[in-house]
């Protein structure tokens, strides 16, 4: 079934932003009243980003037919070809790679040719609890099983009896709850947004199947959680780790820990993208946050979960003091 189209002007030009609706910063209720508006002087004066007029150049449609999209020859988006798999062209972007991956379009985006390994790359939001939360309970089995072994024989029987297994199963746990954060800042700043050189077409393509196409393909639902191999690999690294700093008894707990931090965090972006809080809520505000780092300060706001490392960073974004509350429907 057709659905009415909402057209925009901008320069002259109707832009159909039907989809896009939903997903404006600046809230479903915003755009309410533009149908059919000239919105040129407005984008001026608020001062949109060079993201935001990226984007608008994938809304543009046919003068005749507001279902058509059409976007012009010559622009970003004719560095590479939308017909084909992605993950073998990227690399070939050199120094326009920067300024390409960071201009959002509203898309579906193929990394491969191959059904099955373009399969591995996907991930629908279900998929990230059912997997790792029976991981991080048998991991808590194991690290319960060596403690039940090993406390005895390690630690002075008076401490032990007063201090039960269950307290430090819970407390090691937690540990990796709390640590997840900086974790989560750590390898979204200086790994997901680690910039690749211009002369690296190998680094270049790496980043981009990392990260750099969530950048780039923010709204496709399927790229908005780690895919479970991708996330298998980095947690066997957090393990091996973590068997380095820990008791062998405890780096399971710790790691069972960090997997509920990783598996929230993870939810909560999903939630972020496609989610609608109410007004006044915690949600709320971090998706704003999020919202500000897609679309203007891709160097801060590094925080999904929490501000919290930002703020002792100093990479935070301050949000603006708003009139109105935003919704998103």
């Amino acid at each position: 079934m057709a659905t009415t189209p909402f057209v925009v002007k901008h320069d002259g030009k109707k832009h159909n932003i039907e989809h896009f609706l939903r997903f404006h910063p600046g809230g479903t209720n915003t755009l309410a009243a533009l149908r059919n508006v000239d919105v040129t002087n407005r984008l001026l004066a608020t001062h949109h980003s060079a993201a935001a007029y990226e984007l608008l150049k994938d809304y543009r449609v046919d003068e005749e037919n507001e279902h058509k999209h059409i976007r012009e020859d010559g622009d970003l988006e004719s560095l590479v070809d939308w017909n084909q798999p992605m993950f073998w062209q990227v690399g070939s972007l050199g120094p326009k790679y920067k300024e390409w991956v960071l201009a959002p379009v509203d898309r579906r985006l193929r990394l491969f040719s191959s059904d099955f390994i373009e399969s591995l790359t996907i991930t629908s939001w279900y998929m990230v609890p059912s997997i790792w939360i029976p991981v991080m309970l048998y991991l808590i089995f194991i690290g319960y099983q060596r403690l039940r072994s090993t406390l005895p024989s390690t630690v002075d029987q008076t401490y032990f009896d007063n201090f039960s297994i269950g307290t430090w199963v819970v407390c090691s746990t937690v540990l990796g709850l709390f640590l997840w954060p900086l974790i989560e800042y750590t390898i979204h700043r200086w790994l997901f947004h680690l910039q690749p050189p211009d002369n690296s077409p190998l680094l270049i393509t790496l980043h981009f199947g990392i990260h750099g196409l969530h950048h780039k393909v923010p709204f496709d639902d399927r790229r908005l959680l780690f895919p479970p191999g991708p996330a298998a690999v980095l947690i066997s690294a957090a393990y091996a780790i973590y068997l380095m700093l820990f008791p062998h008894w405890m780096a399971p707990l710790v790691l069972a820990g960090m997997i509920a931090g990783y598996v929230t965090y993870d939810l909560i972006h999903f939630y972020l993208h496609y989610g609608c809080p109410r007004e006044g809520s915690y949600l709320y505000t971090m998706k704003r946050y999020h919202n500000q780092h897609h679309f203007a300060h891709h160097e801060s706001g590094f925080g999904i979960s929490s501000q919290f490392w930002d703020h002792i960073f100093g990479t935070a974004i301050a949000l603006k003091k708003l009139s109105r509350c935003l919704k998103w429907y």
